[in-house]
């Protein structure tokens, strides 16, 4: 065999085994699925697990909204200190929606989260 073809076969065996390389390494990053951890429930005061999912939801909420000396505060599990606190008092709000906001609302994507600060801040 003449030089060129053992160079050629040689590029070819490196490019080959590169590849193989970059498939495993692609392969191991990927998360493993194993069983979903349960969810925790925060220890500040007022928050616990919201009903705003059903109960069969076992992923991890992003965002609690919930109330911090009577204001409106964002938690972020599994933190028990707010997160940030707003100027919206829980007295100037109705009844159903102070208590929904004692028990805390669980949230699971940044739209949910976008649309209903917007609501209790506007």
């Amino acid at each position: 065999m003449n030089r060129r073809a053992i160079a050629a076969l040689s590029a070819a065996g490196v490019l080959v085994l590169a590849v193989g390389i970059w498939a495993l390494l692609r392969k191991t990053d990927r998360p493993v699925t194993s069983e979903p951890s349960p969810t925790i429930t925060t220890q500040a005061p007022a928050i616990t697990e919201a009903a705003t999912t059903t109960a069969t939801t076992s992923a991890k909420p992003l965002y609690i909204i919930g109330a911090w000396e009577d204001r409106l505060a964002v938690f972020v599990p599994p933190d028990d200190a707010p997160d940030r606190i707003y100027d919206v008092y829980l007295s100037s709000l109705p009844e159903d929606q102070q208590q929904r906001l004692r028990e805390g609302i669980e949230i699971y994507d940044e739209q949910t989260f976008a649309s209903l600060i917007e609501d209790y801040t506007s």
